[in-house]
């Protein structure tokens, strides 16, 4: 995954949800750009749990999928 990919995701207007996949099976949701946030050298994402004060940092050379759920029809 680039570093170029994610820090569309998290500009793009409207914003759209989007899920992190890790090699071992985990999930990382990124509900709003708020949430998440690239390290200043764009080797690391960090991505804040909204229901805690926890965050989790995933090094990008890590990710094997992000998960861009279809955008619901009016």
């Amino acid at each position: 995954m680039t570093v170029e990919k994610i820090r569309s995701l998290l500009r793009a207007t409207p914003f759209q949800s989007f899920e992190v996949h890790t090699p071992e099976g985990r999930a990382f949701q990124v509900p709003h750009p708020d949430f998440a946030m690239l390290s200043g050298t764009g080797r690391l994402l960090h991505v804040a749990r909204p229901e805690s004060d926890q965050e989790d940092i995933i090094d990008i050379a890590l990710i094997t999928d992000i998960a861009v759920p279809a955008k619901a029809q009016k």
